[in-house]
């Protein structure tokens, strides 16, 4: 994607952060409907249903998104990527520290009638968030990998498929609002575009002492 192009779509998703943000601090009824429209729609509940969304929403916590970040900043180390160690790495990891700075700064409170026990505040959700990162991070080192068109198209929905599932367990689990989930999809992905529209930038900034 152009670098222009990616800075124009960064823009718009967190022009629409920004519109969403402002509705959730003045708690309008828009929000409270789409809201609603959420648990409707994660509906019914299910023991056998929560079980398995309880277990996979584990795999969407930051701290197990972190681990594997980490994790795979070292392959690609070994593998003399340290470029990419470095910036998908500082993605994560800063990019976490912004949903943190929102979320004390917003002061949410979760849903009531939670299905599993969580703390902290509720906008925007950290799972999401942080599995969008990941998520982006292994589609943009495996789809070039990838020889030929139906393996692109196949690795990308699994990528879709998997956000989808993070989101829909955060609401389905009462640990978030719809609008949290809606919320860190604008952050994240408005984060990775305009982060990546800058990587060459960073690097030639980074090189500037050394080069001297």
């Amino acid at each position: 994607m152009h670098k222009r192009m990616k800075i124009w779509l960064g823009v718009l998703c967190w022009i629409l952060f920004g519109i969403l943000l402002f509705n959730v601090l003045h708690k309008t009824s828009i929000i409270y409907s789409i809201d609603s429209v959420g648990f409707c729609l994660v509906k019914p509940v299910l023991q056998l249903k929560t079980n398995l969304l309880t277990e996979l929403t584990f795999l969407g916590d930051p701290v197990t998104v972190g681990i594997l970040t980490i994790g795979l900043m070292l392959l690609l180390w070994r593998h003399r990527r340290i470029a990419d160690s470095v910036w998908y790495g500082m993605l994560q990891f800063i990019g976490y520290c912004l949903v943190i700075l929102l979320k004390y700064s917003v002061i949410r409170p979760r849903p009531t009638g939670r299905l599993v026990a969580v703390g902290g505040y509720s906008f925007p959700s950290g799972h999401t968030f942080s599995t969008i990162i990941l998520t982006f991070t292994l589609l943009a080192i495996l789809v070039p990998k990838c020889k030929k068109q139906y393996q692109k198209i196949l690795v990308i929905l699994c990528g879709i498929l998997w956000i989808t599932i993070i989101m829909y367990s955060r609401v389905y689990l009462h640990a978030h609002y719809l609008t949290d989930v809606i919320g860190a999809f604008l952050l994240a992905c408005g984060w990775w575009l305009l982060a990546n529209s800058q990587r060459k930038t960073f690097f030639n900034w980074l090189q500037k002492p050394i080069k001297k």
